[in-house]
């Protein structure tokens, strides 16, 4: 059993898809709104609201230690991780945030495939590895390339994701749980999935079909 998810569920939609970057939406002037009219999503992208921060990376660390996570993700995973499961984030942000944030919420295990990030003037400058299998143009991550090869090891991989670049990934994935967008996407695609809110969720399911004990 594999479980990928995106590890920042952050309410309310922001920059791209989510790119995770609440925690310091009132400093920039782009909005997931804007992005919504212009499709403009790439690495550039990113890498201009990343750039845009202008702190200090003592300040930027603080703030991600701040950034909001499911409560019940720390306990969830390690349930996963007892029950011969592999835990894994898949993220088309960096893991520049994504491992500070679980080292400093004493998360282990966790598989995480991201993109590469430093702090460089004021801000988080992201680099795609363009010799990855997983590299996409766009994104700078091809999450439904990642699901469609970790299904080559594990015989069932659970995807949970909110928003449409999830979108390919929830399809090639054995079982999908979704939330927000990405539910009225898969809903127009007729595509099966399973609707949730909360990790909680996630595990009552697992636990009524016979996954977690």
């Amino acid at each position: 059993m594999i479980i990928f998810y995106r590890i920042f569920m952050i309410g309310g939609k922001l920059i791209q898809y989510q790119y995770d970057l609440k925690w310091y939406t009132f400093r920039i002037s782009f909005t997931y709104e804007d992005w919504k009219k212009t499709k403009k999503i790439n690495v550039e992208f990113l890498n201009k609201i990343l750039g845009s921060i202008g702190r200090t990376e003592e300040e930027i660390l603080a703030e991600i230690h701040r950034l909001p996570l499911d409560e019940y993700a720390a306990d969830f995973i390690r349930r996963v991780q007892e029950a011969g499961g592999e835990f894994y984030i898949l993220s088309a942000g960096t893991t520049y945030y994504i491992n500070r944030l679980l080292a400093h919420r004493g998360i282990e295990g966790v598989t995480v495939i991201s993109m590469n990030g430093v702090y460089k003037d004021g801000g988080i400058e992201v680099t795609p590895d363009k010799t990855s299998p997983y590299f996409s143009e766009i994104f700078g991550i091809n999450k439904a390339k990642v699901i469609v090869e970790l299904k080559k090891e594990f015989e069932t991989v659970f995807f949970a994701g909110d928003s449409e670049p999830d979108l390919g990934a929830a399809k090639e994935a054995n079982v999908a749980f979704a939330k927000k967008d990405l539910k009225e996407l898969l809903t127009n695609e007729q595509e099966e999935f399973v609707p949730f809110k909360n990790f909680r969720e996630i595990e009552k399911y697992l636990m009524d079909r016979g996954w977690l004990v």
